[in-house]
């Protein structure tokens, strides 16, 4: 789940993904394809499914970046958690508890984030929640990156005990964005038309005359 700004080589792939091991073509596909939009300023259209983020080498002190399924977005404090799929050997999970993460871009967002790791019952509920919330998008990462079958309680926690979950959150919350109903009211409102309080909104003196007079 990380790529290397530097050249391609032989272990390009297995980089791509922070492994010691050579992963699938299907794994590397998935994976490539949302940091190459990323890349390309199309971060918008991934929604809040992927996020990139930069993490520093803990022996090269270089700069990489890394791309990850978001398994839970909180939209009050815009935390979004990610999960190491190859367990703590993975090399971008290594690196962040070496040193946090440097910058992290989530659908048209980019922020400095403020980094934490997740308990192990904390990844449960999260794994648990997407789980249900994903069903088809959880057994097809399963299958393409070889988590096994984690439709019941049993494995699914076998795995959050061996695979550490990441979350993210930017220094400053988003900014609350009104309900489309209520957007839609303020914005008659401000038009004069529908606040009866307003003296806007009341009808003039003479045509108040002429409805009487009818």
């Amino acid at each position: 789940m990380s790529e290397s700004r530097t050249s391609r080589s032989p272990g390009h792939d297995r980089h791509l993904l922070g492994l010691r091991r050579q992963p699938g073509r299907l794994a590397v596909a998935i994976f490539r394809l949302p940091l190459k939009a990323y890349r390309h300023n199309a971060g918008p259209a991934l929604g809040r499914t992927f996020l990139a983020f930069t993490h520093v080498g803990r022996r090269t002190r270089l700069p990489h970046q890394a791309v990850a399924m978001v398994l839970r977005y909180v939209e009050a404090s815009g935390e979004a958690v990610i999960c190491a799929g190859w367990g703590p050997q993975t090399e971008w999970y290594r690196n962040l508890r070496a040193e946090p993460a440097t910058q992290v871009q989530l659908g048209g967002r980019t922020f400095t984030p403020q980094q934490r790791f997740l308990t192990e019952e904390e990844a449960f509920d999260v794994a648990m929640q997407f789980r249900r919330a994903h069903p088809r998008r959880m057994r097809l990462i399963s299958t393409v990156l070889g988590w096994g079958n984690l439709r019941d309680d049993g494995p699914l926690r076998e795995f959050v005990r061996t695979h550490p979950f990441v979350a993210f959150r930017p220094t400053e919350p988003p900014a609350p964005q009104a309900p489309p109903g209520r957007e839609r009211s303020a914005h008659v409102l401000s038009a004069g038309s529908s606040d009866p309080a307003d003296p806007r909104s009341r009808p003039a003196p003479s045509r108040l005359r002429r409805l009487r007079s009818r």
